[in-house]
This record gives structure tokens, sequence and C-alpha cells, in this order.
């Protein structure tokens, strides 16, 4: 007689083989075209995330107006409050260089080999006591849309910093140290139609076929970023004019992290046709360069009322502002 494990053994047999085992269904042509897809916009997402996690820890900090003139709370000039504007210039390696196996580069994103990337920027700065004051730096760009260019954007980014002068007078130049904290956070997107057709050969059963490529790709940047930075600054109030210039460092640390995502189809029409969605996202993070250089001349030109130029390096970078301060 059968046991009852032994029955129960029976009538699952007898069911797989009256009902039959499921098979894995096999990969189209359309299928292995998505799968490659997601490969190419793989690299393009690291392509284009190396450049920003390098430049984004010195974005954050770009605004300071900060001459070695130390301001006083006891003897003048107390208290400056200044508005600017400026850009980051971001160098980015060419996409038309990528291998792709299904997706063309150059279709998929659109960008330029430097990108600009500008920050508004307000100061306040007070003096404090003994060769002593504090600074504030606020870097803000409201949320941006432009459905018609494919860019969307926003950021905000604010900073602390203390300055001491250790050297001043009628015939030496004006030699100051600060220490300064900044953090920022934000977000750029660029949106692109895509209609891509041309030959695909499938690495998969190695056939070529016809393939036509109809999505929506959209490449967003995403960084939250800190930043401590200390830096030396020597110039020499001429009257009118006081130029200046500064060596120092920064130590960065946060996330800089690059989406590639499509919503869209892909048809193969020959020498079979299939047809599948094209619907994922790709990400690639990284932290910012942890421990770079920072360069700054500039000169500011007037008394009382100010007009700064700036400009600011990491070695890499380059970033250029200009600013007005009231003193009083």
């Amino acid at each position: 007689m059968f046991s009852r494990k032994n029955l129960l053994r029976l009538v699952l047999v007898l069911s797989a083989g009256f009902f039959g085992v499921p098979q894995r269904t096999a990969a189209t042509p359309a299928d292995d075209f998505v799968t490659d897809m997601t490969t190419d916009y793989g690299n393009i997402a690291n392509t284009v995330n190396g450049p920003f996690s390098k430049s984004l820890g010195f974005f954050s900090t770009l605004g300071w107006n900060s001459p070695p003139g130390v301001f006083d709370l006891l003897l003048g000039p107390r208290v400056e409050v200044g508005v600017g504007a400026g850009a980051d210039f971001i160098s980015i390696p060419g996409l038309n260089n990528l291998t792709s196996l299904a997706a063309s580069a150059k279709d998929n994103l659109s960008l330029p080999s430097q990108v600009p990337i500008p920050f508004p920027v307000g100061t306040l700065r007070v003096g404090l006591f003994n060769g002593l004051d504090i600074g504030f730096r606020l870097s803000y760009l409201p949320q941006i849309n432009l459905p018609d260019f494919g860019f969307a954007a926003n950021y905000t980014g604010w900073g602390l910093d203390l300055r001491y002068k250790i050297l001043d007078g009628i015939q030496l130049p004006t030699l100051t140290v600060d220490a300064s904290w900044d953090t920022m956070t934000g977000n750029v997107a660029f949106t692109t139609k895509v209609n891509q057709s041309g030959s695909y050969p499938d690495t998969h059963d190695s056939t070529v076929y016809n393939a036509d490529l109809t999505t929506t790709s959209t490449y967003a940047l995403n960084w939250d970023v800190r930043s401590f930075g200390a830096k030396m600054t020597i110039g020499k109030d001429l009257g009118m004019i006081f130029p200046f210039a500064g060596v120092g460092f920064q130590r960065n640390s946060g996330t800089v992290s690059s989406t590639m995502t499509s919503v869209g189809t892909v048809n193969i029409t020959s020498p079979s046709s299939s047809t599948s969605a094209a619907n994922f996202s790709v990400l690639s993070a990284a932290a910012p360069t942890v421990l770079e250089p920072k360069f700054v001349v500039g000169f500011n030109l007037g008394e009382g009322f100010k007009w700064s130029v700036i400009g600011e390096s990491n070695g890499t970078d380059i970033a250029g502002s200009t600013s007005f301060g009231v003193q009083f």
C-alpha cells in the first residue's frame, strides 16, 4: 500500500505530466535591445557623473567676496551686504566617443563640452573685534522648468566663514586667514525626445536587426555636498582699487549622482519582428573630490559702494563672478 507521503508524490508527478511544467519565455530581439540599451545608459551616467563629482564640491563654495580687508565692529566699516552672480565651467568628455551596444549616446543625451552652471549669490559680513569678522553666504536658484528646452533645475547652498587679519600697515600688504563651512543640495535635469533608427547587431544571437527606438530620455543630476575650507589671502588697498589673491584647500564630503531614465518603446522590424517597452532607470553615484586646492584672484573697486570681480579655480574648473556690495 501507498503511504500518504508516496500518494502525494504520485499525484504531483501526474499533475505535472498532465498540465506541463511552465517554461521560461525566450528573450526576443527587442528584449535584447533593451538589455543592451540599459548597459549603454549606465555607461553614459558613469561618464557624465565623473566630471560632476569632481566639480560640485568646488561649486558649493563659490561666491564668497573675501578680499583681505577685515571689518571691525568698533572702528568700521562694520557691515557689508552684497549681491552677485557667476558661473562655474565644467568640462564634460565627448559622448560621441562612447561605444554603444544599442542606444547611441549622442542621440540619447546632448551636452556641450563645457557646461556653465550659474550661481546667484548674496553675502553678509559683520565685523567683530581685534581683526576678526564673520560672513554668511546664500546661493539659491528657485525651481526652473523650461519644458520647450527639456531643462529643469534648482539648488540651495549656504555657508559661514571666519576671517582673521594677521598683517596690515601703510607700507605693508594686508594678509588674512579664513576658515569656511559650505553646504549645497540641488538637481539639474535634461530631457531629450529620442527617435533612433538603424541597424542593431544583437550580440545575444549574432544577428543584425533593423531597430526603431522611440523614447523620452531624461538625465538627472543630484548632489548633496558639504565643504570645509581654509585659505590665506593677500592684497593691498590702493584707494579706489583693492587687488588680492588667495590660496587654500577644501575638504569635501557628500554624494553626487547621475540617473539616466528611459520611457518608451523599441520595435524590431527585420529580419524578424518584435516589440518591447524600454522603461528603466540607471543610477551612477560617487563622492565629491575629498581634498582639493582653492585659488582665488580678484579686485574690489570703489569706496563704500563696491564692485567686485573674482576668479576662482580648483586646478580643474574655472569659475568667474561679479558682485556689488554696500558697506556701512
